[in-house]
């Protein structure tokens, strides 16, 4: 049986290192899903659409009522207005509309540019579709390398992939940032993906999306995530934000792949997105808080802590502690210290070793038994 040999069978590294937790009754600081309860107001408007026939077929672009409370939302968070009808899209999980813009816009030989490390959702994406990566290294701090950026894009440039605030590093993009790139593909036939769904898990007073700069509209778009704003993540619910004739290119994949959104789960996210803003109002406290208590934990430990802004992870340099690849270092954590991290060489274009990510949306019962074993370490 012959399959294309682009396709790799290898399961991600975070199910792998998820997987190995579990199976050791590990401190689980894998998976980026958060464990903090999903709100018990969307799980009673769950109930009634249940209950109450609404268990079909959504339309493939999403439920209107649930377009239109994200275009409220928009509005509120960033004061930009877009049209739910034209200009948003449902998908099964941000990585949906992810897999189906770059299918959509990715030809043999078309290149994608994006920042080193990343999800590996992107390099594998690109290579199902033939397409060529471009990785540029984030600098020291974080931050995205603009000048590198402008020397990279070319003519078989198709697509720029940004992530804010970014997984696994923990960086977010500015104003200003933003600002440059619009300048650098302006004109040009360059889409650019601005992979959002932390948007609200962020270290300051507040976060910048991309929405927010004017002269990115026509090329831009942007992919929210209610899985990880509202701790449903096996609700499988996404959101694209983009003009609408990609927003249309989006949902003729969509046709094919999901067909649509699960039906009441978005019904029930729509009346509680407009019932409920001080939920995404006071979650960047929460990460906030809970980071800290992270931080001040770890002061105690050998590792080093390295710079955070947004996302729900941080990340730990045990150089100090091992010179094991990062691999075996994170197999050992889980064998002998009960604490499951994630190696994240993978995720590099040329593998790095010394650093390892750790999701802290947990508990304090979880979170400070954690860090008390990764002090002994």
């Amino acid at each position: 049986m012959s399959f294309k040999p682009y396709i790799s069978t290898e399961p991600s590294i975070f199910g792998k290192m998820s997987v190995m937790a579990k199976n050791h009754n590990a401190i689980n600081f894998t998976q980026g899903a958060p464990d903090f309860k999903t709100p018990d107001w969307l799980i009673e408007h769950l109930n009634y659409y249940v209950q109450n026939g609404f268990n079909q077929y959504a339309p493939i672009p999403g439920a209107p009522s649930l377009k239109k409370a994200i275009a409220h939302k928009v509005k509120m968070c960033y004061g930009v207005d877009i049209n739910p009808e034209d200009n948003v899209s449902i998908s099964s999980g941000a990585v949906e509309a992810i897999f189906a813009l770059i299918s959509a816009c990715i030809s043999k030989g078309d290149e994608a540019i994006y920042f080193d490390p990343a999800f590996d959702a992107y390099p594998s994406i690109i290579n199902f579709n033939q397409g060529v990566s471009r990785r540029i290294p984030l600098l020291a701090d974080g931050n995205i390398d603009l000048e590198t950026l402008a020397q990279t894009i070319n003519t078989k440039t198709k697509l720029i992939i940004l992530n804010s605030p970014h997984n696994p590093m923990g960086s977010v993009i500015t104003k200003a940032q933003y600002a440059e790139i619009a300048k650098l593909i302006k004109g040009r036939d360059i889409l650019l993906l601005s992979d959002e769904v932390y948007e609200h898990i962020y270290a300051g007073d507040s976060y910048t999306s991309a929405l927010q700069i004017p002269e990115l509209k026509d090329q831009l778009i942007v992919v929210q995530s209610l899985g990880k704003t509202y701790n449903l993540t096996g609700w499988r619910l996404g959101v694209c934000i983009a003009p609408l004739a990609i927003i249309q290119m989006i949902n003729a994949m969509k046709q094919f792949t999901s067909f649509s959104a699960p039906h009441p789960m978005q019904l029930a996210l729509a009346d509680g997105i407009n019932a409920h803003p001080e939920y995404w109002q006071d979650l960047p406290k929460l990460y906030q808080t809970q980071h800290q208590k992270l931080i001040d934990g770890l002061t105690h430990s050998r590792f080093k802590v390295l710079p955070w802004a947004g996302s729900p992870f941080q990340i730990l340099d045990y150089t100090a502690i091992s010179d094991e690849d990062d691999f075996s270092f994170c197999q050992r954590l889980i064998h002998e210290h009960g604490v499951g991290l994630v190696p994240i060489s993978s995720l590099y274009e040329m593998p790095k070793q010394g650093l390892v990510r750790l999701c802290f949306a947990k508990y304090d019962d979880v979170l400070l038994e954690g860090v008390k074993r990764l002090c002994q370490v």
